[in-house]
């Protein structure tokens, strides 16, 4: 199980990726825009143009350790807990088992679904309003 800070942004993500680089020393090691995105029947996603350039997400390393950034197309306020989360990467059945738990006495910001990168995907803000955002490992990683 790994955990990792998870930050998120309305638009600005470049931006920032640009800003950490440059004082860190260190380069983006991988970065998905809305527009790289695969489109299918069964994922029908409305990208607006003036987003297609946004980021889905980025991966800058430090050291031995890494940091994932995003944009957010939904709605984002500006509760602090909305633009800092806990990224968890970790077997199916610890995805499952965390995000029920937490979800008992959370809210659920994305039910647990299948997508184009997890197996198993979802987030919950926890009773405390902490944000976790949960990616299963395919099973052969």
């Amino acid at each position: 199980m790994q955990i990792r800070p998870y930050l998120t942004f309305r638009g600005d993500c470049q931006e920032a990726i640009e800003l950490y680089s440059r004082a860190f020393k260190t380069v983006v090691s991988e970065i998905m825009r809305f527009s790289d995105i695969p489109q299918s029947p069964d994922n029908p996603m409305s990208i607006p143009e003036n987003q297609r350039n946004w980021i889905v997400q980025a991966t800058i390393p430090f050291g031995d350790n890494f940091m994932r950034l995003s944009d957010c197309m939904g709605e984002l306020n500006d509760a602090p807990s909305e633009r800092l989360s806990i990224a968890v990467e970790c077997s199916i059945d610890e995805v499952k088992h965390a995000f029920a738990t937490l979800s008992e006495e959370g809210k659920v910001g994305i039910p647990l679904q299948q997508t184009f990168f997890s197996p198993c995907h979802g987030v919950v803000f926890d009773k405390f309003d902490v944000m976790w955002n949960f990616v299963a490992q395919a099973e052969n990683q």
